[in-house]
């Protein structure tokens, strides 16, 4: 984390609940993220205002502050205004959402490869045109699109909320990659794939957002869910492996549980005598899940996020082959006629063989990864065990006791931003070693392609 983060967070966590941050705090940040002043002030509804203070608090510090400082704003949408999902797959998988006028209001990487591309780039504030413009290159740069190459491939899934919109967006999209592969030699086939129906994307924003309500879920509309979208982007920024961003989610989702059957407790212990035994018992459960849930966190962070774990090792030795595979395609594809059919064979089949490696380690990586799963689902178990028995106690209290629930608790926008104000500091305390560990591994990985990729042009021209 730089100074500047760290000072901004500290200066916004002195002011939680204002979201309108000082021109002097908006220009700090416009500058560091490199961004042109905007000429429309963008509105969302009134929906979403309790989404604003979190996220200027959490990890994505800068990126929310701007969204917080163009976003607020209680008018009605203009009808013509939307918001639209663009999704870009090399392999890297890269997710942004953009607007009506093809801003990028956020991009997250849906894959570690993904989220390598995108890291240290400014892209959101940017039009679409320049976002594209930046992923082909860097995607180029790094020795997944290669010039020459007779199989390179770009999937484009668009989802929006109407058929004219998605269409519109899948044009200059495709128009756009036109000419930037162009610019850079690359000859790529390009892909469309269906993007999100209503349904899906409500399943996928509930997800995204577990505090959510059935009633406010149930009241948004196609341009409600993919805000929802957004959002998490932001949220999930400073989350530089898919692992830690799953360990985050999990951190999240069940500490709802937790806050919830904590005030039940509390409720439970102010019970007449008369319910003596079911208080110890109900206290006993709460000791039992609140256990269950440190080995839960010690569980997953251990089989996934541990450097020494069997899973991380196994992604590094992919990352590895990977690198070696993406290397050997730009020799394969630089090959000319005046090489000796020996060398040609030679090359190829080399290239063959680092693809078979490479996914024989995957495949390693996968059986891995599920062993690993079975053990954290083993402690995920206990933990729904012990909220069972919690449930059923409760069914033997007061109805008093049994109408608290998580909603009735967290009732009010500032409740909302606190909770989700101490679910972030305190994933963040506890894993910020993780996190930091994360980035300086993305951002090394991705200099050692660069590096590897420009070394063998050298070779070929030497």
């Amino acid at each position: 984390m730089s100074k500047l983060e760290k000072k901004l967070k500290t200066d916004m966590r002195k002011k939680m609940l204002d979201t309108n941050p000082s021109d002097e705090l908006y220009e700090r940040v416009k500058k560091e993220l490199n961004m042109k002043e905007k000429q429309k002030q963008y509105q969302v509804n009134k929906t979403y205002k309790r989404w604003v203070p979190i996220l200027a608090t959490s990890f994505c510090i800068l990126l929310a502050i701007v969204i917080g400082v163009i976003a607020l704003n209680n008018k009605k949408v203009n009808a013509k205004e939307y918001n639209a999902i663009v999704q870009v797959d090399v392999n890297p998988s890269i997710q942004m959402v953009v607007d009506e006028e093809n801003k990028v209001l956020s991009i997250t990487g849906l894959n570690d490869e993904g989220k390598m591309i995108i890291y240290g780039e400014a892209i959101v504030g940017k039009n679409l045109d320049e976002a594209l413009e930046i992923i082909v290159k860097i995607e180029t740069d790094l020795g997944y699109l290669v010039e020459g190459s007779d199989d390179n491939k770009v999937t484009l899934t668009i989802s929006a909320n109407t058929e004219e919109i998605t269409n519109k967006i899948e044009e200059f999209s495709r128009n756009t990659l036109n000419k930037v592969l162009e610019e850079t030699g690359v000859i790529a086939t390009i892909e469309t794939a269906k993007g999100y129906a209503e349904e899906e994307l409500k399943l996928l924003a509930k997800e995204l957002d577990p505090t959510l309500t059935e009633e406010e879920i149930n009241n948004f509309n196609y341009n409600d869910y993919v805000h929802v979208v957004q959002l998490y982007h932001l949220e999930v920024a400073d989350l530089a492996s898919v692992k830690l961003e799953e360990m985050y989610n999990e951190f999240k989702n069940y500490q709802i549980s937790i806050t919830e059957k904590e005030a039940v407790k509390n409720a439970v212990n102010h019970l007449d005598i008369i319910y003596q035994g079911l208080i110890h018992a109900y206290n006993l459960a709460y000791d039992a899940l609140n256990n269950a849930y440190t080995s839960m966190q010690d569980g997953y962070y251990s089989q996934f996020i541990d450097p020494t774990s069997e899973y991380q090792k196994a992604w590094l030795e992919l990352a590895e082959l990977k690198q070696a595979y993406l290397d050997q395609r730009v020799v394969v594809a630089n090959l000319t006629e005046e090489e000796t059919d020996e060398k040609i064979f030679q090359e190829v089949q080399k290239l063959e063989s680092l693809k078979r490696e490479y996914e024989a380690k995957l495949a390693i990586l996968e059986s891995i990864e599920k062993a690993s799963s079975t053990v954290y689902e083993t402690l995920v178990l206990v933990f729904e065990t012990s909220l069972e028995t919690m449930k059923k106690i409760e069914e033997q209290l007061p109805d008093s006791i049994q109408t608290i629930t998580f909603e009735t608790l967290i009732d009010t926008e500032n409740k909302l931003n606190e909770f989700k104000q101490e679910v972030c500091d305190t994933f963040e305390a506890k894993y910020q070693e993780a996190i930091d560990n994360a980035k300086e591994t993305l951002q090394a990985r991705k200099e050692a392609l660069r590096a590897s990729l420009h070394n063998n042009d050298s070779q070929l021209y030497e």
